[in-house]
């Protein structure tokens, strides 16, 4: 590898690491401490916080080491390279920020901080979720991904004709829609899929003013 890939290579650890940081920012900040569903894997892993109190990044690094093993044998380790260094990356900033959180909230505080105080769900979906689309779309940019329902699409387009897009939008609806059981709350359904829908836009126009100054 020449000096010139090299310089590529450091580039694009250094924004996906960005990306990811803000990714997990969105969820720790605004998501979890609302009680806020989404799709993919990191969804899966809220729901599983949600109802057990399992924190979010240990469901999440379990789940896709699962993945991430199958995943290596059909597609190769190649495609997983950038993947495992996102789940690990991702892993830590959930597990620190949320320890950062509850340490600034005082002693003996369980759970995380509402910073925009009570009944403020709906701003917490469009601040959290911007984060998480901004932080999407850099990693994405930079051939980052975070695992997950990604690694499941992506092994599904291999053998059978469905696109990623329209995979990954199957498994995000099943996700959030089994919020429902959890909460009994149709309003946090449909929150949910306010953050789904931010999350794409925030994804689609970073992505689309990135390409467009290259």
């Amino acid at each position: 590898m020449n000096l010139t890939n090299w310089k590529h290579e450091v580039q694009d650890y250094f924004f996906i690491t960005l990306g990811l940081f803000f990714y997990a920012l969105g969820w720790t900040a605004f998501l979890l401490p609302y009680e806020i569903s989404s799709g993919g894997l990191t969804g899966v892993s809220a729901l599983v916080f949600y109802a057990t109190g399992l924190e979010i990044q240990n469901t999440y690094l379990v789940l896709n080491a699962i993945l991430l093993l199958i995943a290596i044998k059909i597609l190769g380790i190649k495609f997983c390279i950038k993947t495992i260094y996102a789940v690990i990356t991702l892993t830590f900033f959930l597990w620190a920020l949320q320890r950062i959180f509850l340490s600034a909230s005082g002693e003996g505080v369980t759970q995380l901080p509402r910073f925009l105080g009570e009944g403020q769900d709906f701003m917490a979906v469009i601040i959290g979720a911007s984060l998480c689309g901004m932080g999407l779309a850099q990693a994405f940019l930079h051939q980052g991904s975070t695992g997950g329902t990604d690694i499941i699409a992506a092994m599904v387009n291999k053998y059978k004709n469905i696109s990623l897009g329209r995979m990954l939008l199957y498994l995000d609806l099943v996700i959030i829609c089994a919020s429902y059981p959890i909460f009994h709350d149709w309003r946090r359904l449909v929150f949910s899929f306010v953050e789904m829908f931010v999350i794409a836009r925030s994804e689609e126009r970073r992505v689309g003013k990135e390409c467009r100054s290259r």
